[in-house]
C-alpha cells in the first residue's frame, strides 16, 4: 500500500480521474457504486435535455422551497422535482470542502 493525498491506494485498486478530480477504491467498492453512478448520469443526461429545451435547473428543482427552508434555519434538501426522472438510492450525503 502507499498514501497519496492521505488515501490509502492498495494493490489492485483501481483509479479513475478526470476534470473534476480523482477516484481510488477498490473493485468491489466500484462494483457497490456502479448502479447509482448510471441513475446519476442518466438524471444529468435529462436535465441537461431539459435546459436544451429551455427549462432552467431551478424549475426542474425545488430549489425555491429549498432556499426558503434553509433561509429559516429548517433542514432541507434539494431534490428533482419528478422523482421517477431521478432516484438515488444508497448515497448518503458528503461534506465537501
Amino acid at each position: 500500500s502507499v498514501q497519496c493525498a492521505g488515501v490509502t491506494v492498495n494493490p489492485g485498486d483501481i483509479i479513475f480521474g478526470d476534470s473534476d478530480g480523482v477516484l481510488c477504491g477498490s473493485v468491489d467498492t466500484f462494483s457497490a457504486c456502479l448502479h447509482d453512478a448510471e441513475h446519476i448520469v442518466a438524471a444529468e443526461q435529462r436535465l441537461i435535455e431539459g435546459m436544451k429545451v429551455g427549462n432552467s435547473l431551478h424549475s426542474m428543482t425545488n430549489f425555491d422551497e429549498h432556499f426558503a427552508a434553509r433561509k429559516e434555519g429548517r433542514e432541507s434538501s434539494l431534490t428533482f422535482k419528478d422523482l421517477r426522472t431521478v432516484k438515488f438510492t444508497g448515497i448518503d450525503s458528503v461534506e465537501v470542502s
